[in-house]
């Protein structure tokens, strides 16, 4: 059985971490937002849904990727 690769666990997890803290960061911080740039909340709402959008753009072509490459690059 093949080791796992110890870097690009904690890369991988490094990612994770920084998506989750700037997903979740963003509610607290919007009251802050919104009185330094003067946004109306209908602005400031659409800087967490750009989060979701980019999951959802972006999930259709990793999952055909996956579909055509396979989940492990076979050499």
């Amino acid at each position: 059985m093949q080791q796992p690769n110890r870097f690009l666990v904690a890369v991988i997890l490094l990612i994770w971490f920084v998506i989750s803290f700037v997903t979740n960061i963003l509610g607290p911080l919007m009251p802050i937002i919104i009185e330094t740039y003067g946004l109306s909340l209908t602005m400031a709402s659409f800087l967490p849904f750009s989060f979701f959008l980019a999951y959802g753009v972006m999930s259709a072509p990793a999952g055909i990727m996956i579909e055509r490459l396979g989940e492990k690059n076979r050499c």
